[in-house]
C-alpha cells in the first residue's frame, strides 16, 4: 500500500514529501526504521495522533523535543508541526488559546493515512 508522508522541518525550510510502500498496518519495526532518521540527531520518535485537512493522521515527533527547547542544545521550535498538533483540540475548543498548548519542536514527520495501530 502506497503510504505517503510530508517531512515537516523547523524555519523556513520547504517541506519534503515522501512515499513508501508498507502494509496496512506496518508496525513499530517498519515505522521506527522509517522516521528516526528522519527525525535526525538520534532522536528517539513520539506518536501524536493530529487532524489534519478534517482527517484523522499520524504524525511523529522527537520523543524529547519539548524538553530539549530549554537545553544546552535545544531543538527549534517547528510552527508547521506546531499548528498540525494544536488543530485537532483548536477545532473542539475555539475560544482556548492555542499558545497555552504545548509545542513541536525539531523535525516532524506527518503520514497521510493512520499508520499506528
Amino acid at each position: 500500500m502506497k503510504t505517503e508522508y510530508t517531512i515537516l522541518k523547523p524555519g523556513d525550510v520547504p517541506v519534503e514529501r515522501g512515499e513508501v510502500d508498507w502494509p496496512k498496518e506496518p508496525g513499530y519495526q517498519l515505522i521506527k526504521a522509517l522516521v528516526e532518521p528522519l527525525l535526525g540527531d538520534n532522536e528517539p520518535l513520539e506518536h501524536v495522533a493530529v487532524l489534519h485537512d478534517g482527517k484523522r493522521r499520524d504524525m511523529f515527533v522527537s520523543e524529547y523535543g519539548h524538553m530539549r527547547l530549554t537545553t544546552r542544545e535545544p531543538l527549534p521550535i517547528n510552527d508547521r508541526a506546531t499548528a498540525v498538533y494544536r488543530n485537532n483540540w483548536m477545532t473542539q475548543h475555539p475560544d482556548q488559546d492555542p499558545e497555552t498548548l504545548p509545542g513541536i519542536a525539531g523535525n516532524a514527520i506527518l503520514f497521510h493515512r493512520i499508520v499506528w495501530t
